[in-house]
């Protein structure tokens, strides 16, 4: 085995791995599947049994809940270096929400049974494991209620700021999500978002072509954002 091969040396490595002895890792190693998703398609399903921790490694995928209706509501979305079953895998038996690729991504999956081992074995892994999911959850009912506390052109700009500095880390970037979907995301209808984006264009905010944006006054937006 190559040593730039194993979980010890790769890049995509999460600081939480930091805990596991290398042992530890090369069982992770032996186990472990990496799978390529492709953009839009579904990498687990609510109702599924949980039998893998599956690990983001590239790309970005939504975790979403379907309602007794059929709405459908973007809890959050997850970025390289997340677990991104992590929500459910330790309380449930079965998903609680469908995961699908917001664009083309790659998932290291890992055996429920390999990494439960890790946990009883090692006590600071398991303590890293339960604060990550704890962060995780406080971050979700954070955004959820700073978006639910703004006007929709507040709205818009908090997500528009997320995806620049949060997830692309760039002033210009392709938007991962369709007008419909980040209606979902945010409580609003398409309509609206399609209304607000193009205030912004108009009022020289953002430049907009199809799903590329560039921001051209982050610093009205986050104002927008602040105020909405």
């Amino acid at each position: 085995m190559e040593l730039n091969q194993t979980c010890k040396n790769c890049k995509f490595r999460s600081h939480l791995f930091d805990k596991l002895s290398d042992e530890q890792l090369e069982t992770i190693y032996k186990n472990k599947k990496t799978t390529n998703i492709e953009k839009g398609a579904i990498i687990v399903n609510a109702g599924e049994l949980i039998r893998e921790f599956i690990y983001l490694t590239e790309g970005l995928v939504k975790l979403q809940k379907i309602g007794i209706k059929g709405k459908e509501q973007i809890i959050t979305i997850a970025r390289p270096n997340d677990f991104i079953s992590l929500l459910s895998v330790l309380s449930k038996d079965i998903y609680e929400y469908t995961i699908t690729a917001l664009v083309d991504s790659q998932v290291c999956r890992i055996d429920l049974g390999v990494m439960r081992n890790m946990l009883r074995e090692n006590g600071e892994f398991s303590l890293d494991i339960l604060r990550y999911i704890s962060n995780t959850a406080d971050d979700i009912i954070n955004h959820t209620y700073s978006i639910n506390s703004k006007n929709l052109r507040g709205r818009i700009a908090l997500i528009l700021v997320d995806f620049s500095e949060s997830y692309f880390n760039s002033l210009e970037f392709n938007l991962p999500m369709s007008r419909k979907e980040i209606a979902e995301m945010i409580d609003m209808t398409p309509e609206n978002v399609i209304r607000i984006m193009s205030e912004f264009k108009k009022d020289g905010v953002i430049n907009l072509r199809s799903k590329h944006v560039e921001i051209i006054n982050m610093d009205l937006l986050k104002k927008i954002r602040d105020l909405g």
